[in-house]
């Protein structure tokens, strides 16, 4: 390899390196809150049943069901402190989620991100 290349090699390196890192730090710096809405807000867009599913492996409450105008439908989970509610609006001829929301602090609507 010339020493032209090498050189042009060692500058993206350089360049790249902190962007890597910067990037790996972000990810770890998630604050619980942020990991929470990052989690729960995947499945818009996504079918019902995924969440379902997921759902069955997580700790949940007082499901309820509520048909909003114009026929999309909104179900909403508890966490299982109580204290987080999650609602996801879905279509139900394409039982698609297409918004989300919830009711909580920061502190209530959390998750741990290193999980």
């Amino acid at each position: 390899m010339s020493s032209n290349r090498k050189g042009v090699f060692g500058i993206l390196a350089a360049l790249c390196l902190p962007l890597l890192l910067s990037g790996c730090v972000l990810m770890i710096s998630a604050t619980p809150h942020q990991a929470f809405v990052e989690s729960y807000g995947w499945y818009v867009g996504k079918p019902l049943n995924e969440f379902i599913e997921d759902a069955g492996k997580r700790a949940f409450y007082n499901t309820k069901k509520i048909i909003l105008e114009g026929g999309f439908v909104e179900f909403m989970w508890g966490l299982a402190n109580r204290q987080c509610k999650i609602f996801y609006t879905y279509n139900p001829q394409t039982k698609i989620i297409v918004s989300w929301r919830y009711e909580g602090t920061n502190n209530q609507c959390a998750i741990n991100p290193y999980t």
